[in-house]
């Protein structure tokens, strides 16, 4: 072989290191710039949120939402939310909407107004 003649060795490293790293960084570089780009905008309603019985929502809060929230709202998978400055519109519009880890409507019609009352005896009033 004369210098400068790629070798078996060669073509064999371009296929096998580079090729992949070119393939990686296209695709992260797509799903980061789609994620910052991300079309969906999170639209809270600035009207007033209808509340429901604060005890039969911890009843309801304890068999749905404990389980990542933490019994009381202590925490756990889910965030905090004891004292946690937070509307209840934006409580609402996370129970509706989902986002994170948390599933969409998980809790709806009445059960989603109790669980409300509920959630507003735990965090601090917020705007």
């Amino acid at each position: 072989m004369e210098p400068g003649d790629p070798t078996r060795y060669d073509r064999h490293v371009f296929r096998l290191v580079v090729v992949p790293l070119v393939l990686l960084f296209g695709v992260a570089g797509t799903t980061f710039a789609l994620a910052r780009w991300h079309p969906a905008k999170l639209v809270i309603s600035s009207g007033s949120v209808k509340l429901g019985d604060p005890y039969r929502g911890a009843t309801t809060f304890s068999t749905t939402c404990a389980s990542c929230h933490g019994q009381n709202g202590s925490g756990g998978i889910g965030p905090r939310l004891q004292g946690l400055a937070v509307t209840l519109a934006r409580v609402k519009q996370q129970i509706d909407a989902g986002g994170g880890g948390m599933p969409a409507g998980l809790v709806k019609g009445g059960a989603e107004q109790d669980v409300l009352a509920y959630v507003a005896t735990l965090v601090k009033p917020s705007g």
